[in-house]
């Protein structure tokens, strides 16, 4: 134990010397030798911190890791709606924002090359026509029909119609908004009518995928309160919600692969974060204080405050427990006062005081 710890021991014991002395002066008796007391100038140079035992839910945690993936049910795939050779493509990186709108590839086909010049023709006749107005009217209709199920708009259709200017390109945009995940074409490439072309991803939500072993797995049968954590966010907990599509053993192990969901609108999270999984479970309401009261030697020690402004060495029995608070079955009542930061400094002086000389370490 260094210089500064021992100062501090000095002080704290010192500080006891004064009261005890005091206090029999006063006729009071000091009979519990498992009471230490503070100044104010020990309670600040010692960083001392005090909490209070309460009735509250708590919860057994278990951490578990995972990775953010794309959830598979959220994944459109674009296919070709005409056949012909793929001129460009205008989304090639995964990763890539797709809004709704913005074009996504170019086909050169001689067959809409075809259709087009049929529609021009419809138009002339349409117009010289001096017989059967009607025939030829129709025919247009259905020249634009034709062209309209190669995707064309009413604009580019009646664009045609004026410039007269054919071509064998016909670009196509997306119906929807989403993430490239995958592309399935190259430039140059020949397509037919429903090849898949694109694999777009909405990421307004996501799954985690984590890992259990096999022990772990009656967790999930005790309807527990998932939260999720991302690195990249530390501190800042989402609900999570699970996902039993495929729950699988992997090959030759004991590990459970599971998959969470989680809403992701704001579009802070991206596939391939790493997460940390909180599952919550046997939720109580019982006597609750943080664990950092806890002193573990041979019993379980915290350090009271009593309400005359002194410390009292208790041992208590604990419950359940998770990284921030632990349960307590006995040895504290609700408002009991709780040294949460300094007890092992309180601890140490008081076993000094008891007789037990250096602790491990301590260089005297």
């Amino acid at each position: 134990m260094n210089k500064i710890c021992i100062y501090l021991l000095l002080l704290i014991l010192g500080a006891s010397c004064d009261k005890k002395s005091e206090q029999l002066h006063q006729g009071h008796d000091e009979g519990n030798d498992a009471m230490l007391t503070l100044s104010d100038q020990d309670r600040v140079v010692i960083n001392l911190l005090i909490d209070t035992a309460a009735i509250k839910t708590i919860y057994e945690e278990t951490t578990l890791i995972g990775t953010a993936v794309i959830d598979e049910r959220a994944i459109n795939v674009i296919s070709a709606r005409v056949k012909g050779r793929v001129d460009k493509l205008f989304a090639r990186n995964p990763g890539t924002y797709v809004k709704n709108g913005d074009p996504l590839y170019s086909i050169y086909s001689e067959e809409l090359l075809s259709y087009e010049n049929e529609y021009l023709l419809a138009i002339d006749e349409n117009k010289t026509a001096s017989t059967q107005k009607e025939i030829t009217q129709r025919m247009v209709e259905a020249s634009r029909r034709r062209l309209a199920l190669w995707t064309l708009s009413d604009r580019q259709i009646d664009e045609l119609g004026k410039t007269k200017t054919i071509s064998p390109l016909i670009t196509f945009y997306s119906n929807r908004s989403g993430y490239l995940s995958e592309l399935l074409v190259r430039e140059g490439e020949y397509v037919e009518i429903g090849s898949p072309l694109f694999r777009l991803a909405d990421l307004n939500s996501l799954w985690i995928e984590s890992q259990l072993y096999s022990n772990e797995v009656n967790y999930l049968k005790q309807s527990p309160t998932l939260e999720v954590e991302f690195e990249a966010f530390p501190g800042e907990r989402i609900k999570g919600e699970i996902v039993y599509d495929n729950p699988r053993l992997e090959d030759n192990t004991k590990i459970n692969l599971v998959r969470i969901k989680v809403n992701n609108t704001k579009g802070n999270y991206k596939p391939g974060m790493m997460v940390y999984v909180y599952l919550k479970r046997n939720r109580k309401e019982t006597l609750v204080i943080p664990k950092s009261a806890l002193l573990l030697e041979n019993n379980v020690i915290v350090w009271v405050e009593t309400p005359d402004g002194m410390f009292e060495q208790r041992m208590v029995d604990i419950g359940i427990q998770n990284k921030r608070e632990v349960e307590i079955l006995s040895g504290l009542s609700h408002g009991d006062k709780v040294v949460t930061r300094g007890a092992f400094l309180l601890n140490s002086a008081w076993k000094v005081k008891q007789g037990g000389g250096a602790m491990v370490g301590m260089k005297m």
